[in-house]
């Protein structure tokens, strides 16, 4: 049995995506009905985690377990990359199609291939029903972190929160009630209490 590491209560492996990227990766799962690979842009924020930034499908050939990317086409892909954005190409993501997103054995081999020159990369296996497994390869430290969870990170929604606040604090006040005095109405009598008697010896 290999050897486990449980991070506990550790935020900074998380793994985030923007909407855009998140809608196309869901709709190639989505239109295809055979196994469908692509490539992603990912930053690395130390502390809080990985923002996967884009996704792109390259010319490649499908089976139903299988998918194989044109050499040509990865050659030409990372050509057309500009060379500032080449070390973000930290994703390998497929689909299993109505299968469990486990990883095959030649899922796990294949992910040798991008050892070379990179300290770290990300494996990402999903399906039609948005099922994930995640596995971050940190190769620098020789371990693997796995999860099942990508967030989605919309960074207009902080922008958008701020903007409401706002509103809603110039907009939207707390109704107030001043109970009223209880007053004796001047046409009733007042009411006098009567003397004390006192004993006289």
């Amino acid at each position: 049995m290999g050897k486990t590491i449980k991070l506990m209560r550790d935020a900074s492996h998380n793994v985030y995506i923007l909407p855009d990227a998140r809608t196309k990766m869901e709709m190639y799962c989505e239109l295809c009905e055979k196994e469908i690979g692509w490539l992603g842009f990912v930053k690395k924020f130390p502390g809080t985690g990985y923002l996967i930034t884009d996704v792109v499908l390259l010319k490649q050939e499908v089976h139903a377990t299988t998918t194989e990317i044109d050499p040509a086409a990865l050659l030409d892909f990372w050509a057309a990359t500009p060379a500032e954005q080449q070390a973000d190409i930290k994703l390998w993501g497929h689909s299993h199609v109505n299968m469990s997103p486990s990883p095959s054995g030649q899922d796990d081999s294949q992910m040798d291939y991008f050892k070379d020159g990179n300290d770290w990369f990300i494996r990402l296996i999903t399906n039609k029903k948005g099922d994930m497994n995640i596995t971050i390869f940190d190769y620098a430290n020789g371990i693997e972190i796995h999860d099942d969870v990508l967030y989605t990170y919309n960074p207009k929604r902080a922008e958008l929160r701020t903007s409401i606040e706002a509103e809603i604090k110039e907009k939207v006040k707390e109704k107030t009630y001043t109970p009223a005095k209880t007053t004796t109405p001047s046409y009733l009598p007042k009411y006098n209490a009567p003397a004390k008697k006192t004993n006289r010896s």
